[in-house]
């Protein structure tokens, strides 16, 4: 018994995205088109996210945010990322600024243990800073408390909609660009 199957569209697909490159260019490809169609994409798993994060003050709700970018040579150690991404995006906890952490250690440098977590807290909360490092101790747990993982959660769960979602603002992306050059070509 023989099985025979046939692929059809491929090559047009493919010379599709070869003139969608060439025109865009590589460069404007990732940061006018990609980057922000992955972070549009991604919006289901941010809300996920937030939904089933603790409750408690609400901090950690506002501390979550989309980003997306090109992958740094930081990221590149991550496993979940190769050298042929060209475009990551993370739902993770607004960092606070490297000279606002510097400005809380200049002033506060001193203190030790309580007294530090007290003025740290109080600090960032005053410079509008909404980090919350209760994500990482609730994503993988702490020698005290096991993990309630809330953000692998989610994305495992939203993978299927983030794949759909991409998928469709990539193809209305190009359908727009192709509509927009045929109309200048005539």
């Amino acid at each position: 018994m023989s099985v025979k199957f046939s692929v059809s569209g491929l090559k047009e697909t493919l010379s599709a995205f070869d003139e969608f490159r060439e025109q865009f260019g590589d460069k404007d490809a990732k940061s006018k088109v990609l980057i922000p169609a992955v972070r549009e994409a991604m919006k289901p798993v941010l809300a996920m996210a937030k939904s089933l994060s603790p409750k408690d003050t609400g901090a950690l709700d506002r501390s979550l945010y989309i980003t997306a970018r090109r992958p740094s040579r930081k990221d590149m150690r991550s496993r979940y990322i190769t050298p042929k991404d060209s475009i990551i995006s993370l739902v993770s906890t607004k960092p606070i600024p490297k000279k606002l952490k510097e400005k809380f250690r200049a002033e506060y440098g001193s203190l030790t243990g309580k007294d530090y977590r007290k003025a740290k807290k109080k600090f960032y909360s005053e410079h509008g800073a909404l980090y919350d490092a209760r994500a990482i101790s609730n994503e993988f747990g702490t020698a005290k408390m096991s993990a309630k993982p809330f953000m692998r959660v989610s994305l495992e769960s939203q993978a299927q909609s983030v794949t759909t979602r991409l998928g469709s603002i990539l193809k209305q992306k190009m359908d727009s660009y192709k509509a927009k050059n045929l109309t200048k070509g005539k």
